[in-house]
């Protein structure tokens, strides 16, 4: 049904659906221990504050989101085994029925804590894999350690057997720079070495032309170059199934429409003011809506998304 609507709202250009998204972002922690370049938590461009989602506001949201949602993704920005709780939130959500899915730099994990994330019964693991050495990998993620990457791929990989798992599914995940465009066969080998399940190798996004050298050949980019600027590739249609199927919220329990909005221009609203179900349908979010499909390059955020 939530399908449906959409492409009922695509043809009537406006807003038609009641329905809550099915899947849903929920950010631990916005704070993180790498300083990457083109990210606006590592780059200290963000504007939003730091801080950790307290247990309370955890569990009222996925008290709140339970009923119609499908798989939560417990990360936006920041590094989410920062928050000392994350192994339990896992478990919460787990216990709900709930599909999991973490993005991490793991740092923080190691044989300490493998066998718990494993036991916390997470689906889907995307592990930071920008390089395939430390020379490499420290060129976009400042102050990273390749070794504590490769020794928590170590750990989880033998957590997984000691507990006779086949979750969290494993996915490195390697940005296409420069420096990692014609390495992808040499990364696919460390994957596999290191138990992971799947390599994907994803376009990067920049948010200026500060970084512009760290953009590899046009045919591994979202972007095209020209006059020292660059432009999506991919045109910007009135449409966008993920302001549909998905929110974002916050640590503070602000609720974002997607995950391009990094410093929370367009929220719908605070969860310490409306429930989730009143924001989600409230007027400001049908406006917001209604303007992705009738005018969606005059929303900033959405001229630099590659979702179709």
């Amino acid at each position: 049904m939530l399908r449906f609507t959409f492409y009922v709202s695509i043809f009537l250009k406006k807003h038609v659906t009641t329905y809550p998204p099915a899947f849903v972002s929920i950010e631990p922690t916005n704070i993180c221990n790498l300083q990457c370049p083109e990210c606006p938590t590592g780059n200290k461009t963000s504007t939003v504050s730091k801080g950790y989602i307290s247990p309370q506001t955890f569990t009222s949201i996925v008290e709140a989101c339970t009923p119609y949602t499908i798989a939560v993704n417990l990360y936006f920005q920041g590094e989410p085994f920062l928050h000392t709780q994350l192994v339990h939130m896992i478990t919460q959500l787990h216990k709900a029925r709930i599909i999991t899915s973490i993005s991490t730099n793991a740092h923080f994990i190691d044989s300490k804590n493998a066998e718990a994330i494993v036991r916390s019964g997470l689906t889907h693991l995307i592990v930071s894999f920008d390089g395939y050495n430390q020379e490499t990998y420290e060129i976009y993620r400042k102050q990273g350690s390749f070794e504590k990457v490769t020794q928590a791929l170590t750990a989880l990989q033998q957590a997984k057997q000691t507990l006779q798992s086949h979750t969290p599914i494993i996915e490195l995940q390697c940005l296409l720079f420069k420096h990692t465009q014609h390495h992808t066969q040499t990364i696919s080998q460390l994957g596999k070495k290191y138990g992971a399940d799947k390599v994907v190798f994803k376009t990067a996004q920049l948010y200026s032309v500060e970084h512009i050298d760290l953009l590899p050949d046009k045919q591994y980019s979202r972007y095209t170059v020209k006059d020292n600027t660059i432009h999506i590739k991919q045109p910007l249609k009135n449409a966008c199934w993920r302001m549909w199927s998905t929110c974002v919220i916050s640590w503070q329990g602000t609720i974002l429409p997607c995950c391009f909005d990094k410093n929370h221009t367009f929220a719908y609203g605070s969860l310490t003011d409306k429930s989730f179900l009143e924001i989600i349908t409230s007027e400001q979010t049908h406006r917001f809506k209604k303007t992705v499909h009738t005018k969606r390059s005059s929303i900033e955020m959405c001229n630099n998304c590659s979702t179709p």
